[in-house]
């Protein structure tokens, strides 16, 4: 049964942009420059697009830049050498905290059940309480770091009553075999990955204490969206026709993200219940728990992660997210779709 989606929508007829694909502009021989930034994420729009080469359809070059996390993006994207990056909320508010001027165009997933804390069985943590006095790993500044303390929060927990150790996810399996750790703090895939290979449990996950917050952004420098507006639209554009794909049959993402990260299909099909695309069409609306709109509540929960990372110190000034992303983009990348309720 798929996850629960958070749409609070009064009325059908809110609903916005969706169903038939748009007409994308003629592809020319060759096609507009954009240097894409991804991680191994269930980033099923941005996977779907890339790999049936919906990006090449709407008249894009695009050149794809994998990244162990969304932390390094932040120098590439101010070098310039990163026209577009799918990083998480706490990595784009780090990146504004260091003077990074870039905004939000776009979410991919929704990621409240994306990442939480998984245990080996053998590590004598059999509830969140047994956690205090523990080692846990985790990837310094992403989200799971954010997930990581508010589940302990959740449970009264403090930062100091664990023992924690910063590591990528990769070094996280390899810690967890080894015993130097006894929990991790990691996303998908990697949650599948250690439950399956190493008769491992997750013992939470952010939806289950109520954090929403946890989401990928696609982000964009400011100054290079006022000269590349065209390219943004169409890379959206193209997530539009990938959610067409995936709406009508899920398995095209599945299979593709399975042989991608060289997973099980099964363990990607729990993947893709738990952490769902995003509803594309709803961006543009206020409603959406996820919406691009200002003051919506994705701004208000990006507000509160800004003022609880600046309060853990892992950033060292306050962020403004008031202008922090951009609806206008979806909008006229929706242009001529039919309208229909979610």
């Amino acid at each position: 049964m798929l996850r629960a989606r958070f749409l609070t929508v009064a009325a059908a007829g809110l609903a916005l942009f969706a169903g038939n694909a748009v007409a994308p502009p003629p592809a020319t021989a060759q096609g507009l420059p954009v240097a894409i930034g991804i991680q191994d994420s269930p980033d099923w729009l941005l996977h779907v697009a890339r790999d049936l080469k919906l990006f090449e359809k709407v008249g894009l070059t695009p050149t794809f830049v994998r990244f162990p996390g969304g932390p390094p993006m932040i120098e590439a994207v101010q070098s310039g050498s990163l026209d577009i990056a799918s990083v998480g909320s706490v990595t784009f508010l780090m990146g504004l905290a260091r003077g990074l001027d870039w905004k939000i165009i776009g979410i991919n997933p929704e990621g409240a059940y994306s990442q939480g804390i998984v245990v080996r069985r053998d590590s004598g943590i059999a509830g969140h309480t047994d956690l205090k006095g523990k080692r846990i790993g985790v990837f310094h500044g992403s989200m799971a770091e954010y997930g990581m303390m508010m589940i302990l929060r959740a449970h009264g927990i403090t930062r100091n009553q664990v023992t924690i150790e910063y590591m990528t996810p990769e070094e996280q399996v390899a810690a967890l075999q080894s015993r130097r750790i006894d929990a991790a703090a990691m996303r998908e895939p990697w949650l599948q990955r250690v439950v399956h290979s190493q008769n491992a449990r997750v013992i939470a996950r952010e939806g289950d204490v109520g954090i929403y917050t946890n989401v990928d952004t696609y982000s964009v420098r400011r100054d290079w969206l006022a000269t590349h507006r065209p390219t943004a639209v169409r890379f959206l554009q193209a997530l539009l026709m990938a959610s067409d794909v995936i709406e009508k049959d899920p398995q095209v993402a599945v299979r593709l993200f399975a042989a991608e990260m060289h997973l099980k299909r099964a363990w990607v099909e729990t993947i893709f219940e738990n952490v769902p695309p995003p509803l594309i069409h709803q961006w543009a609306n206020p409603r959406y728990t996820y919406s691009l709109t200002k003051n919506g509540p994705f701004q208000r929960r990006l507000s509160y992660l800004g003022h609880y990372l600046l309060d853990e110190g892992l950033i060292k000034q306050p962020v403004d997210v008031s202008d922090a992303m951009d609806v206008s983009l979806i909008v006229e990348a929706s242009k001529g779709r039919a309208v229909k309720s979610e």
